[in-house]
Order: C-alpha cells, then structure tokens, then sequence
C-alpha cells in the first residue's frame, strides 16, 4: 500500500487502485472521518465491483465506530439509492464509477442531492490521514432496507411520469454494471419492447469498457434503431442510433427541444459543452449558466438557478421535475420517450446543427498534472486574449476554443477543441497538443 493516500481525495469524490492506493483498514477510516466531519446519519449502497462489498462494510464500521446510524441498501444503480436517501440523510456510495475494475472508492453526498465538493472531501482526507479515529461510546445503529422494495418506490416513481407514445425497440447495453438491475424492467414497463446486453453483474467488465464512450460499444452500433450504452454505477449514459453515437449536446438538444416547451429557468452547461447547448437556448430564449467539469458543480448549480436543466460532457444528466437527483436512467427513460413521439428520428437527428469537436487524452500522473495545468496556464495567459481559467484553461478564438484541464478522476491531462470547421479543428489539434506536450516532456 502507499504510505501517502492524500491523492485518492479528489475535487468530488475519493477514488485509487485497490490494494495500491486503497484498501478496508483505510476505507473504514474515511467512514469514520465522514461521520466526523458530517455529524449525521448516512445512508449507504455499492456498485458490484469485486472488492466494492468488503469496502462497503468497513466504510460502514467506521460510520457506526463513530456512533453514526447507517441505512445500508445494498448493490444497487447510484441513483436508486441516491432517491431513497434524498431529503432524509447524507448518503454514501462505494463505486469507482466509470473507471476500470482495478478501482475503487466512494461518493459523498449531502442530504439534498448535491455532492461534496473539493473543500469538504479535503476536510474528510486530513481526518484520515491525522488517524484521529473517533470511538463513540454509544455505538451507532445499522438498518437494512429491502433492496427490492427501495428498487420498486424507485421504478414507480419514475413510471408515474414517463411513458412510451409508441412501443419502439430499444437495446439496453449495461455493460455489466448496476444498471442492468433496473433499466430492462424500468423501459419495458414503460411501454418500451426493451431486449438488454450484458445485463448480468459482473464486476470484473468482461465485455467491454466501464465507460461507455471509451467503448467501441460494438453490440449497440450493430443494433438498427436506438441503443442506450450506462457507465459501472448507472449515473452516464450515451445514446447511440442506427449504429452512430449521439453526441451528449445532441442529446441534450432533443431533450430541450421538448422540455423547454412547458419548463421555465435557465440551462446548467459545463466550460467543456459545445455551442450547440447555446444554440437550442437561444431558441427559446433561455440563458445558460455555464460551471466547472463535475458532477457536484452541475447539480448544485442548477438548483442554485432553479434551472430545468443540467448537462455535463461526459453523460451526466439532470431534470429536476423528473428526478430531483443526477440519475441516467431517469433521464434516458424521458429522452426515449421524446423520440418515441417522432415519426422519423432520424431526419430530426441529421438537422441538429453539429460542430467539430474533438477530444484528446494525455497520461499524467496525479502527483504532477495540476503543477503542469498551473504552467500551461501562464503560457496561455501571456500569448492568447480571451482566456478563462474556470477549470483549468480555456482559450476562445474566432475560430474555435480549446480547454485544457486535469482530469479530477484519472491521471490524464484533457484537451478539448471545438472549432468552425474541420481544416480549423486540425490546426487548433495542432497548436495545443504542442503545448501540452512540450510541458509533459
């Protein structure tokens, strides 16, 4: 194990290697640090992973050492549990998300569905790396709901809002993941003929990658009609349609297209969205508030704004009349049930504006990557005008942008580019991926 665990504390979550980074004796500390530092009662679940259950119950001795009561749910998709806790207490959630199955870690959440944010992961890491274990005298309680019941409200909930308009054939890829508990059931349902790959739990990821836009989600792209591809734990989801990837902007612009019709407030969109989200809000006249990369900067936004809707890159969804927490399948359910009204989906697909985006990884260990950001950002700062360091570095040309940024999640560096055309989008691929690379060597 590393002597040094400060760098699995993360801007929104705590993630490592299991066995390296990460393992029970420190996972029971952070529960107990969490306890500490939230001073109520949690409700927690875990994704399947093959270590996430020994994980999940020292994270819970820790809680209970610390005199905490835990409401333990069980395997289940994150946003099941993350409903059943939502209102109620702080809730917890042992996954490594979209991440291969060499990891692990947990979600914190507080009680209205917004994550912790950086300050507040950081104050639970210096109570675990100070080992300053609290030992309450009056040790505290554990409940085990019934997974099947906390699994029903969920699906009940969900299914007195959305309906299909027609029974169109969807194929479900969970990918071995939390979502295959829910998603099959859940669509068909809802009036959905839903058939389902890799359904079964598997936390091992036999089939293909946890993320699904790291996958060449081979199953999905030889389906003929719609295909719905979730991450490990069920919070992403990707669309994909007579074997081509749907963006997550086009996603959102068919989302918007028909929620912006009866929904009021503004439009939550992270630095990294293209300008199709500007474009479908000016449609209708809305504004979009635009946050940092991650899932805690959106949710917390868009109740911030009373907004009707949050978007993130990487697959993050939120529509709060639907489901008052960030949840996948809640918001694939209603974008399925958007196209089900169309008579030719894929006519309104091919007149969505599209702009060239493309997005490069650099491998960066965690120990150096925001010194490199930090470096980059004086670069760009003395040679270009427009410039926001929001989140990482962003420079907005007439031609384009770029946005460079560390990776909260993974030891990457991440270089995303938009630009006017696709000659554009070659020279801005150039320009700074010379930058970064220049600082990496």
């Amino acid at each position: 194990m590393n002597e040094d665990i400060s760098h699995i504390f993360r801007s929104y979550d705590v993630r490592g290697i299991y066995g390296k980074d990460l393992d029970e004796s420190i996972m029971e500390r952070i529960g107990n640090a969490f306890a500490q530092h939230t001073r109520n009662n949690v409700t927690v679940a875990c994704d399947m992973r093959i270590h996430s259950a020994a994980l999940c119950n020292a994270f819970i001795s820790g809680l209970l050492a610390a005199g905490m009561n835990v409401t333990f749910l069980g395997v289940l998709p994150l946003g099941v549990g993350m409903f059943h806790a939502w209102k109620k207490q702080n809730y917890a959630y042992i996954t490594a998300s979209h991440l291969p199955k060499e990891w692990n870690g947990v979600k914190l959440y507080h009680e209205n569905g917004v994550g912790f944010f950086e300050n507040e992961n950081f104050a639970v890491r210096d109570i675990v790396i100070s080992n300053n274990i609290l030992k309450s005298k009056s040790r505290g309680n554990l409940i085990k709901e019934n997974t099947t019941k906390v699994t029903e409200d969920y699906k009940k909930y969900i299914l007195s809002k959305v309906k299909a308009k027609k029974k169109l054939e969807i194929l479900l890829d969970t990918g071995n993941g939390c979502a295959g508990l829910v998603a099959r059931d859940l669509f068909t349902r809802a009036g959905f003929a839903a058939k389902a790959v890799y359904e079964e739990l598997d936390g091992t990821f036999p089939n293909r990658n946890p993320e699904p836009s790291e996958d060449p989600l081979t199953a999905l792209k030889k389906h003929k009609g719609l295909g719905i591809a979730y991450d490990g734990d069920g919070d992403r989801m990707l669309l994909v349609y007579d074997g081509v990837i749907i963006q997550p902007e086009q996603t959102a612009y068919i989302i918007l297209s028909e929620l912006l019709k009866k929904e009021k407030g503004p439009i939550v969109a992270n630095i990294e969205c293209t300008r199709l989200i500007d474009d479908v809000a000016k449609k209708f006249q809305r504004d979009v508030v635009r946050v940092p990369v991650g899932h805690t900067f959106l949710v917390q936004e868009v109740f911030k704004n009373n907004a009707c809707f949050g978007i993130e890159l990487s697959g993050h969804y939120i529509i709060p009349s639907l489901m008052p927490v960030d949840d996948s399948l809640a918001v694939s359910l209603y974008t399925a049930s958007i196209i089900s009204t169309m008579d030719n989906f894929k006519g309104v697909l091919d007149k969505i504006p599209k702009y060239p985006f493309k997005r490069i990884n650099f491998d960066c260990s965690d120990k150096i990557k925001f010194r490199i950001i930090e470096k980059i950002k004086s670069n760009l700062k003395r040679n270009y005008k427009n410039v926001s360091t929001m989140d990482g570095v962003r420079v907005d040309l007439p031609n384009g942008w770029a946005l460079i940024r560390a990776s909260n999640t993974t030891p990457l560096i991440r270089l995303s580019i938009e630009a006017s055309s696709e000659a554009d989008l070659q020279k801005l691929k150039k320009e700074f991926t010379e930058i970064i690379e220049k600082e990496l060597g």
